[in-house]
């Protein structure tokens, strides 16, 4: 509870602090500054108007991490809407890699984890940008939203278990129970596809406010980098460790820092 409270606290902390810089660069671009792209980035007399963005990232949030792309077009010069797909492992912050005390050849476990958790998101991004680049590597900001759904993937975890007591006579790979299995019973972590005829998926939706800053000095080409959080909340409560060692939730609040390469063109509509 007290790891909880912190994330939490955490989180409601950069949430204000990034709707505090949000609402400053607004005003900073509402002066009416006039910029000139072909200063900033070297290309004398073209002033090309994007009319479409991807890219490809790599993340990292509260309880994990993720990939994903995304695929979008620009509904004015500053900004943006983007179809975002992300593929996140979420693991629950009271987990703690433990090992057979006899055994040094079984794989590392988590004593009390029930089931691995991943989750599809499709969102629909849209992103709009507060300050323009005035100079050559000065960096581009925007405000990032994003909505959507999520699928939830649990898959049981599953251990090698030794029998009948220490010194063990004989091995058995079983779906780890925690009213059957305890410390001395388990030899280690057997392979992740194990299980995975009995995965489960569970729906939900997830929201998402972010700071990008885009730096580079190529227009057609770009780097960023994204902060921010998000909230993912599913019809179920989500068991990832057993409920004998924590409470089960349904809904996950994580900041997440974001890094991503991409690119803008111009294509005939």
């Amino acid at each position: 509870m007290q790891a909880e409270r912190k994330i939490y606290f955490i989180s409601v902390a950069i949430y204000f602090i990034v709707v505090s810089l949000s609402n400053s660069f607004s005003a900073q671009t509402t002066d009416g500054i006039a910029t000139d792209k072909d200063v900033v980035y070297g290309e004398e007399g073209i002033d090309v108007l994007f009319s479409h963005t991807s890219g490809v990232h790599l993340s990292v949030h509260s309880q994990g991490a993720g990939i994903g792309a995304r695929y979008g077009y620009f509904t004015t010069s500053k900004k943006s809407s983007s179809l975002a797909v992300d593929l996140r492992y979420f693991r629950h912050e009271k987990e703690e890699k433990t090992a057979n005390p006899v055994y040094n050849d079984g794989l590392p476990y988590v004593f009390g984890k029930l089931n691995s958790f991943l989750a599809l998101n499709i969102v629909i991004e849209s992103k709009r940008e507060l300050t323009p680049k005035l100079r050559k590597g000065a960096v581009q900001v925007s405000t990032v939203k994003k909505i959507g759904g999520s699928l939830g993937v649990e898959k049981p975890v599953y251990l090698v278990i030794g029998y009948p007591e220490i010194p063990y006579e004989y091995f058995a790979t079983e779906r780890y129970l925690p009213e059957e299995h305890f410390y001395n019973d388990i030899f280690g972590r057997a392979p992740w596809v194990n299980g995975l005829d009995e995965i489960k998926i569970v729906p939900g939706g997830s929201v998402s406010y972010g700071l990008l800053f885009e730096y580079g000095d190529q227009r057609a080409r770009t780097k960023s980098v994204e902060l921010g959080m998000t909230l993912d909340v599913f019809i179920r409560p989500i068991e990832i460790m057993a409920v004998q060692f924590v409470d089960r939730k349904m809904a996950f609040l994580n900041l997440y820092l974001r890094l991503e390469v991409g690119a803008k063109w111009t294509q005939a509509r």
